[in-house]
């Protein structure tokens, strides 16, 4: 590898090769160490290549390995990375492979965002992937390879608001009538998932530590989510609105207790504590998003009568049970994790039909 450490001195080393002199025939080399950072060493190697041996200087996956790595300077989650790997492979790898990054100008990015058009991507799709491409140009401006960003002088596409699905109650217990009594845990899944409004992440996260059977809550201070290298991990919420306490209805407790019983004599003799199982698992192994949604499109094959909605549907389909129900706004607010009242008004203000105008008085003078 040409970015190594240096065993003797702890520091980083570049370490090129310029192939054969057509005259000596001997090997072309060149070594610089004592660098300080493997960031640095990694933006230094390029800039080497020209200098010594004339080569042709960056690539997008020198951006994207140097933007990686202040991302995770910076502490960035997991899931983030995650995302922005995904995007980079689909996208950018192949498309941009040969390019010479330092000779791109606006003109070549606004024909790459015409081929993401012509892919039918969603102009919200679009406009995420170049918001990843300019902060990879960005990189190139910080490390003096280019002096510009060209993706700054493109617009974004104009965006039209998602139109958003949701179950009613009748159609969630049509939905609830097509489990086979093998798929409990998966049909109490999407129940806790349509009775509390919580995030997939956070369901997966949940354990028996979280459920209060007394107080009739569950605590939501975690998430399960997949590392770049595809290791499960457990984090903490994006913020402290994250951090909550959900109350959940009489007949919701007992059906959660009488399957931790259950759960309990099927998994005992696999873990050391049972407090610490999932809540939701069956198995062994944890559960994880790939086992849900398999479970999830095979039920829904099921029938032709539903209109089928994503999984993360179930929390607008809560919301929309409590709305309809006539629950406060701030208690809406509290119960999916919003930071503020207003995140929860843009997003379903227009379910309110007969409070609209009484809500936004609510909202007058608070931003």
């Amino acid at each position: 590898m040409p970015v190594s450490k240096d065993k003797q001195t702890g520091l980083w080393k570049v370490d090129i090769s310029g192939g054969v002199n057509p005259v000596t025939g001997k090997r072309r080399g060149y070594t610089k160490r004592n660098i300080k950072t493997r960031r640095e060493a990694l933006a230094l190697e390029p800039l080497l290549r020209v200098q010594k041996f004339g080569e042709e200087g960056v690539t997008l996956d020198l951006l994207y390995t140097l933007t990686q790595e202040d991302d995770r300077m910076n502490h960035c989650r997991s899931t983030y990375l995650n995302t922005q790997a995904s995007y980079y492979k689909k996208h950018f790898e192949g498309y941009f492979k040969e390019a010479q990054i330092d000779k791109i100008t606006h003109r070549e990015i606004e024909t790459f965002r015409q081929t993401l058009i012509d892919q039918g991507l969603a102009p919200s799709t679009i406009n995420r992937l170049m918001a990843q491409l300019s902060k990879l140009f960005n990189t190139a401006v910080k490390h003096g390879f280019r002096s510009d960003n060209p993706c700054t002088v493109l617009r974004k596409l104009a965006e039209s608001p998602n139109k958003m699905n949701y179950w009613t109650v009748e159609e969630f217990n049509t939905f609830m009538s097509l489990f086979e009594v093998s798929e409990y845990p998966y049909q109490l899944f999407f129940k806790v998932a349509f009775s509390t409004g919580m995030r997939k992440g956070e369901l997966l996260g949940l354990t028996w530590e979280d459920v209060d059977f007394n107080r009739q809550t569950i605590q939501v201070n975690k998430t399960l989510v997949r590392n770049p290298n595809g290791e499960l991990a457990l984090n903490p919420p994006k913020t402290k609105a994250g951090y909550r306490s959900i109350t959940i209805h009489n007949s919701l407790t007992k059906e959660l207790r009488a399957w931790k019983e259950k759960q309990h004599q099927l998994l005992a003799p696999f873990c050391e504590d049972p407090e610490t199982l999932q809540v939701f698992q069956f198995i062994p192994e944890p559960l994880n998003e790939f086992r849900v949604k398999y479970a999830y499109d095979k039920v829904m094959k099921r029938t032709n009568k539903l209109k089928k909605i994503r999984i993360h549907d179930f929390r607008h389909s809560h919301v929309a049970l409590l709305i309809e129900n006539g629950e406060d706004p701030y208690v809406i607010k509290e119960r999916l994790g919003h930071a503020s009242i207003k995140t929860t008004y843009n997003t379903y203000g227009h379910l309110y039909p007969n409070r609209q105008q009484s809500l936004s008085d609510k909202l007058d003078g608070l931003f």
